[in-house]
């Protein structure tokens, strides 16, 4: 049996939020892309039990060894996001059935019918993966301008340098005004 505190299982639970409406969608995604780039500078032992671990000697390893990856808000945010993930998943691992979120919106997420302006709950088993995403991979919303928010779906949890900026170059290849 697992410890029900690893890496893994703090990527679930985020992912499991979301698609249960416990916390909007882009919150969780945002909390979990903080928590995979904070966590991926630690060993597989400290990932395999994220109870035992130090969490703000983890936010200053990932500081000191990503500090040319990021500019210093974002070092400060992701540490704040991934400490809210942890506060969050602890939370939920501690009493499951009272587990509520403060939040501007806590809604099921809704999926709309094309050419319908009915919609229906999306009710997914937590194993249970959308048709067109890929084991290891997550999916990140990205806001570009107010009231238009693109996802991208399908994202390798182990994305390259090389591979993000291949992905950026086609990005830029679509936009309009070249």
């Amino acid at each position: 049996m697992a410890n029900e505190y690893s890496a893994d299982d703090l990527l679930a639970f985020l992912d499991h939020a979301g698609d249960q409406g416990l916390m909007p969608v882009a919150t969780a995604q945002a909390l979990a892309v903080a928590t995979r780039n904070v966590l991926a500078i630690l060993s597989d032992e400290e990932k395999a039990d994220l109870s035992q671990l130090d969490l703000d000697t983890a936010i200053k390893r990932f500081n000191n060894k990503r500090a040319r990856d990021f500019n210093p808000s974002s070092l400060k945010e992701y540490g704040r996001r991934i400490r809210r993930a942890a506060e969050l998943f602890l939370n939920w691992r501690e009493d499951p059935a009272n587990f509520t979120i403060k939040t501007r919106t806590t809604s099921v997420p809704r999926k709309k019918d094309k050419g319908s302006a009915n919609s229906e709950p999306v009710a997914r088993d937590a194993t249970e993966q959308a048709p067109d995403e890929v084991a290891e991979t997550y999916r990140s919303s990205v806001p570009i301008r107010p009231g238009l928010v693109v996802t991208l779906v399908n994202i390798p949890n182990d994305l390259t340098g090389a591979e993000a900026e291949r992905i950026a170059g086609f990005v830029r290849m679509l936009a309009l005004d070249r």
